[in-house]
């Protein structure tokens, strides 16, 4: 049976979408009316920003241009309340953040908050998101020439307690305009603008949150493929030898008692393997149990410096310390403290070449500890100074080197859960020098930390680079006492040189002109 009337597809009809908003408007009777067109204008401009196919980032860069416009400041920023406090500020393409952040940093410092609220929830983490393209008409802060005082930025701040705590923060060129901020930025569109900043906010948050579980996802799914071919290699070996073993196919028992002891050392990297992945598992959800207390620096590294001593020994190695007094405390879990320390020497020692030297520094610099593990190895080239603290990194020069490849992300996550940090300076072919920065006796912050971290990273660095330059002078030096050596030196009959030759037609040698030879060629 035909239907007689078929379905046929209906297009849904295409709309395009509004033109942009454009201010037509030249001047008004009354105020009243001007307030009201001022206010249409921001919330049309505000929905065309909204709508626009940008990242949440450009819609909130966007808006916060929009409301500086208005304000006729440099700069805007905002801060809200929701989940969690949050802070944004907009910065032009290639422009320094540095005067952004010290904006968003004054706006979150001055925005209506109790001493229990900011003391519970520290620092609102800051978003700097980039313009499209420079602000044409706005007002700029004209860039200091060289040598110039520098000038007190002008801050103003606008509360907007009904849209949700929601703070509005711009920078003026000058006090005068701060002023009038009231006055350029009424409250009914300080309103309307707080809402859709509060808006995009979320939404850039939740981007970048889905993100974050994104990245997340792929590095848990690399995570477990890494962990399956580290214990499927070795066990593949353990396997081949027991099954030599039982088959009955080894008759030596020299050759029998080797496997056995191959097969156990296998079986001693699997344990360690095992041990570190459960220790990277408490250390991600947070079950690590610290003992935070002051310790002594001096007897915790001489307490590693004593364990490590046979080691050193075996290889032929120099294991030196050079610490502060014993009295001199940092405060951390010393029981973890020399485990870092353990694997930090431990691996300097297996770098370090034989007759070579291993030292363990420690000092304090201010409210900081500082620990250095410096060895005499090979270095680590500038590219590889962050793989290595990489799960499972391995350089394609150390696979000869035994090792999981989580140790050093095990010994910085451990550092980090302290309040304190790990980082590393090298020189490829003088050496290397692994920097652990503690917190001292008393707290610190975490600027301190850095910045202690940073101090002690830019001195280690020049330490080796001094190092290489003094190697590099010795090595020429030999060179040239030993051409010296040569030249000085008679040639006995033995080494004066022999005449050069070269065949003839026949393949007769004869002497070269020139030459110091005098004997005729030879007869064929």
């Amino acid at each position: 049976m035909t239907d007689r009337f078929p379905i046929r597809p209906v297009r849904p009809p295409s709309v395009a979408p509004p033109p942009p908003f454009r201010e037509r408007r030249a001047s008004f009777r009354r105020a009243a009316d001007r307030r009201a067109h001022e206010e249409r204008v921001l919330l049309a401009r505000a929905l065309d920003i909204l709508a626009g196919s940008g990242s949440a980032e450009e819609r909130l860069a966007g808006l916060l241009d929009l409301l500086a416009g208005i304000a006729g400041a440099s700069r805007a920023a905002v801060v809200a309340d929701g989940s969690e406090r949050r802070a944004a500020v907009s910065v032009e393409p290639g422009e320094d953040p540095g005067a952004a952040e010290a904006l968003a940093a004054w706006l979150d410092a001055s925005a209506g908050r109790s001493r229990a609220e900011r003391a519970a929830a520290g620092r609102a983490p800051v978003s700097i998101v980039a313009r499209a393209a420079s602000r044409s008409g706005a007002s700029r802060r004209a860039s200091a020439p060289p040598g110039a005082e520098a000038v007190a930025p002008n801050y103003a701040l606008l509360p907007i307690p009904s849209a949700g705590s929601v703070f509005l923060g711009f920078e003026f060129d000058d006090e005068s305009a701060a002023g009038r901020l009231g006055e350029s930025l009424s409250p009914e569109l300080a309103r309307h603008a707080a809402v859709a900043l509060a808006l995009v906010t979320e939404q850039l948050a939740t981007q970048r949150e889905l993100t974050a579980l994104r990245a997340s996802e792929a590095e848990r799914t690399r995570f477990i493929s890494t962990v399956a071919h580290e214990l499927r290699t070795p066990l593949t070996g353990l396997r081949g030898y027991l099954e030599l073993i039982l088959a009955g196919r080894v008759d030596d028992p020299e050759i029998e008692r080797d496997f056995l002891e191959r097969s156990r050392a296998i079986v001693d990297s699997m344990t360690d393997l095992v041990g570190d992945l459960l220790e990277l598992a408490r250390l991600e959800s947070g079950t690590v149990a610290l003992d935070i207390a002051p310790f002594s620096v001096a007897e915790a590294a001489s307490q590693v410096a004593t364990g490590l001593m046979p080691i050193a020994l075996e290889r032929g190695s120099r294991l030196t310390t050079t610490l502060p007094p014993r009295l001199r405390s940092a405060t951390a879990d010393r029981r973890r403290v020399e485990q870092i320390l353990m694997n930090l020497a431990g691996n300097a020692l297996k770098f370090t070449p034989r007759g070579g030297t291993v030292e363990i520094a420690g000092r304090f610099d201010g409210p900081v500890a500082v620990i250095a593990v410096r060895d005499d190895g090979p270095g680590i080239a500038p590219q590889d100074r962050i793989r290595i603290f990489e799960r499972f990194e391995r350089l394609a020069d150390h696979e000869r080197v035994t090792g999981t490849g989580l140790g050093l992300p095990i010994a910085r996550d451990l550092a980090r859960r302290m309040d304190g940090d790990l980082e590393v300076a090298s020189h490829p072919g003088t050496g290397s020098a692994f920097v652990l920065v503690l917190p001292g006796p008393a707290a610190v912050d975490p600027d301190q930390v850095r910045e202690g971290l940073r101090r002690a990273l830019a001195d280690e660095t020049r330490r080796l680079d001094e190092l290489a330059v003094l190697r590099t002078a010795g090595r020429s030096r030999a060179v040239t006492e030993d051409r010296a050596e040569q030249r000085t030196k008679p040639a006995s009959a033995a080494e004066q040189p022999a005449a050069p030759t070269a065949a003839d037609r026949t393949g007769r040698l004869r002497a070269l002109p020139g030459s110091r030879s005098e004997d005729p060629a030879p007869a064929a």
